[in-house]
């Protein structure tokens, strides 16, 4: 399927899907995070804004900050999140080089992210000058063997970046590997 990410209308159909608990054991993944309600997290690679949502029924008094590089997804979430039900929801237009995680972050998350990054070296770097020690990451992407970045692959990229494997859960999701990690 070649789907442009500047499509978000037909992308909703497969990010925000009825069956993505199916595919990707989403209800595992936000389990694993163990948000607390005033937690300010940074969704990188936002997309639709799926996780974005997920994380707004959870954190009630922190701030969830939807970003994304590409202007038509930015601008399906500022529609989608306009509501004051989500007025602790930000969506900010960030660069292909560059996530703009917002100094206040205690969590990045990326889901289906890191392997369209074509430089993930700087890539890396830019999220450790963006944030502090105590910052949680967490990835989670594709580990079949067609992955572009294998798990292995990603966490080694990781550690030469300078940061500390915290967990590598590998078998808790159909098709998706957990890789959390902070500053070392």
């Amino acid at each position: 399927m070649n789907i442009s990410f500047a499509e978000p209308e037909r992308l909703k159909e497969i990010f925000d899907g009825e069956n993505r608990e199916e595919w990707q054991r989403t209800s595992h993944i936000i389990g694993s995070l163990a948000l607390k309600e005033h937690e300010v997290i940074a969704d990188i690679g936002a997309g639709t804004g799926y996780f974005s949502n997920l994380f707004s029924q959870i954190i009630r008094q922190g701030k969830i900050y939807a970003i994304d590089c590409e202007p038509n997804m930015v601008a399906y979430m500022q529609a989608r999140f306009s509501d004051q039900t989500f007025a602790n929801v930000r969506v900010i237009l960030s660069q292909r080089d560059d996530p703009c995680i917002p100094a206040d972050v205690e969590t990045v998350f990326m889901a289906n992210t890191y392997r369209f990054i074509q430089e993930r070296d700087a890539f890396l770097l830019k999220m450790r000058e963006q944030t502090t020690r105590d910052t949680k990451f967490v990835f989670v992407d594709y580990k079949g063997s067609n992955a572009r970045v294998s798990p292995q692959q990603a966490m080694n990229e990781v550690r030469q970046a300078g940061f500390e494997v915290i967990d590598f859960d590998i078998d808790g999701c159909p098709d998706h590997y957990i890789l959390t990690f902070k500053a070392g």
